[in-house]
């Protein structure tokens, strides 16, 4: 039935409105009645099978900006534009204009839109547009792929809205939506979808079986709509959109919003009602509390970085470190954060209450002494430490982990004082709440799944604990970018295997310097030798530094008191355990610390700096291909092509030393002695054969 069409002449002449008795199915009125809207003009649909009725509404360009409309409700009804193209079928490109500028299509049908205060609040329209689900088509729950996106530019958060994926979010096991949600890292998840008109409720909240944002539900319950919980659908399958996030850790909610509150509805005064109601329970979930403020306690820590004690339930029964955010005013810092029972704490901090924070000189003089201060946490996923298995080991920088405990990226590994950055990567074999480690790295971090204290954290640390400040001229950075793409070049051609290695204080005399001290064993097997340059790598920050040979190789245990009083930095430095390898420790001086961004005890990679040592070899060659070129040029008739091509040769054989060879994989088997061990069997070329 072509509705529209069949009004179409009736409408344009100026009438007021249409009321239109609709005979077919359910299913057919609940597509046609949304198809009516017709630029400025109201169709009224009744149902006769069971007398539902519906009032389809376009906002005509005067209407947007005259009452009772108003721009909100405008704004909705223009964003919705997206999703009603060709009847909510996967509306494409050219969108409708009007939509905020940060909009972007991370995936293709996925529209985001990041926030700006409040990025940490997602907000999800999983079925904005029309669906398939188990191979039948859903229709889209109208509106709220508007309403995320309306709600987003009003509150700061975060809108994701499925406009034109394959399947459903809020059904299906894999969706490109819960993987980019997964990016996201959210602290908060609010996942809108649309329900009839229900006589007992205007918006009924879907809890699911994990943690919600509490805020969120006792705002919306003392507002003027109705609202109810788990009447309509209570999220508790576990692979809704809400399911997901809380497997996760992250508080979520499902909000089925009434259709008597979504357009195309024309009762703007409940839809300004709703969008008011929401704007208010978002911003008082993800405002913080007052009640949140802490009182700056300063702290005597020696210690290169702005660093904070903070009470124990903060930091999830870590010791530390944590990257955490420390805010006063309109100034944030990105602070390392240690309990106040961690080993070396000063005793005035060992007392802190949970109102209180312990804030070191760097941190103070970075918010100008500021009293009041308030602390953001990255999310904390505590997990036990389990061995590697011998037919999947991880590589060196890798760790495995459950698909239900977290999603693959780069986490910072926190273990008893000590970190490291590391990849995870979601492995089946995994049980859920545990980790697997090579060899390495438990050695290097000191975990043992044995002991009591094998439990270690990885930590979803925010870019800015490694993202580096850019106050050089921008010729000193056009230089530094050429460098490192020149190395990369170079590191192609001859090879710079990395080298992971637990850093610790360095000798006496070498703090000032750009210097690390290696052990001798390490220098052959990274391509250097002393005297030459290396590159330090943290996270995403490198640094170049002399390496010299440790002339005093560090001893395992606990330093002699006498010891940790001269290096006051000690105090927060875990000891190297007993039987620890001197070959994998590092000393780095403070100079080369600081430039890292590092905390006092962490994991870094050490791998040789390949230009200096190109430099150095083309410079012994200067001599014999300059002799060449002269004498050649003394010839009466010098055959130049030849002298270049001998020059060429003699640079590639001078410079073929430089390149570190990969070892032959596999083992080679010698068939002539396998055919002697067995006696006078025929030897094929795949085994032994009779």
């Amino acid at each position: 039935m072509g509705v529209t069409e069949k009004f179409q002449d009736t409408l344009h002449a100026g009438h007021g409105g249409v009321d239109v008795d609709f005979w077919g199915s359910s299913r057919e009125f609940a597509t046609h009645c949304f198809e009516g809207c017709v630029h400025g003009t109201r169709i009224g649909f009744r149902h006769q099978g069971c007398r539902s009725r519906v009032g389809a509404q376009l906002v005509s360009d005067e209407q947007r900006t005259s009452p009772p409309y108003g721009d909100v409700v405008a704004r909705w009804q223009g964003f919705e534009q997206v999703f009603s193209q060709n009847g909510y079928e996967r509306g494409a490109r050219p969108w409708p204009q009007g939509l905020p500028r940060g909009v972007a299509e991370p995936t293709p049908g996925l529209l985001e839109l990041r926030g700006s205060s409040r990025p940490e609040v997602v907000l999800t329209a999983s079925h904005a547009a029309n669906h398939v689900r188990d191979g039948e088509l859903k229709l889209a729950d109208r509106g709220t792929g508007g309403l995320a996106i309306l709600l987003a530019e009003l509150t700061g958060c975060t809108a994701l809205v499925a406009a034109g994926t394959a399947g459903d979010a809020n059904y299906d096991d894999a969706h490109p939506l819960k993987d980019r949600l997964a990016g996201l890292r959210p602290a908060v998840v609010i996942d809108l979808h649309g329900m009839r008109s229900r006589s007992e409720s205007d918006v009924d909240l879907g809890t699911g079986s994990g943690d919600v944002p509490a805020g969120l539900l006792d705002t919306l319950g003392r507002s003027d709509l109705r609202v109810t919980t788990n009447a309509v659908f209570g999220a508790m399958r576990s692979t809704t959109v809400t399911a997901y996030a809380q497997a996760r850790g992250v508080p979520a909610v499902q909000v089925e919003v009434g259709a008597h509150l979504r357009p195309p509805s024309d009762a703007s005064d409940d839809l300004r009602r709703l969008v008011t109601a929401l704007v208010t329970a978002i911003e008082s979930t993800a405002s913080p509390d007052p009640s949140s403020a802490l009182t700056a306690v300063p702290v005597a820590i020696a210690s290169g970085l702005p660093l904070a004690v903070v009470h124990p339930d903060a930091l999830a029964g870590l010791r530390g470190p944590v990257p955490v955010t420390v805010t006063a005013d309109d100034r944030s810092v990105v602070a390392w954060a240690w309990s106040a029972t961690a080993v070396g704490v000063p005793e005035e901090a060992r007392g802190l209450s949970p109102g209180q924070i312990g804030v070191g000189r760097r941190l103070r003089e970075k918010l100008d002494d500021a009293s009041v201060l308030s602390l953001v946490v990255p999310r904390i996923v505590p997990l036990r430490t389990r061995a590697a298995l011998a037919r999947d080991l991880p590589a060196a920088d890798e760790v495995h982990v459950s698909p239900g405990d977290l999603v693959a990226g780069i986490y910072l590994l926190v273990h008893d004082g000590v970190t490291a950055w590391v990849r995870a990567v979601p492995r089946a074999h995994v049980p859920t709440g545990q980790i697997r480690l090579g060899y390495q790295l438990r050695l290097l971090i000191a975990s043992d799944s044995t002991a009591d204290d094998g439990q270690v954290a990885l930590v979803a640390a925010t870019p800015a604990v490694t993202r580096r400040e850019h106050r050089d001229s921008w010729l000193r950075r056009l230089g530094g970018a050429t460098d490192t793409l020149a190395e990369r070049l170079w590191r192609a051609l001859f090879r710079a295997p990395e080298f992971a290695a637990r850093i610790m204080q360095a000798h006496a005399g070498d703090d000032g310097a750009a210097v690390v001290s290696l052990h001798p064993a390490v220098f052959d097997r990274i391509g250097v030798e002393p005297g030459q340059q290396v590159l330090v790598r943290w996270g995403g920050r490198e640094v170049a530094a002399l390496a010299v040979a440790d002339h005093d190789p560090p001893e395992t245990g606990a330093p002699p008191d006498s010891i940790k009083r001269v290096q006051r930095v000690n105090r927060l430095w875990p000891h190297l355990p007993e039987g620890m390898s001197p070959h994998v420790v590092v000393r780095m001086s403070a100079q080369l610390r600081g430039d890292l961004g590092a905390p006092v005890a962490t994991v870094v990679t050490v791998r040789r700096r390949l230009r200096p040592v190109l430099v150095r070899n083309l410079n012994s060659l200067v001599v014999p291909l300059a002799s060449l070129v002269l004498a050649g040029a003394a010839l009466p008739d010098p055959h130049w092509p030849t002298l270049g091509l001998g020059t060429a040769l003699m640079s590639v054989f001078a410079l073929a030393r430089l390149r570190i060879p990969r070892p032959r994989r596999g083992a080679r088997v010698d068939n002539g002695w396998v055919g002697e061990l067995a006696g006078p069997e025929e030897i094929s070329g795949t085994g032994l054969r009779r």
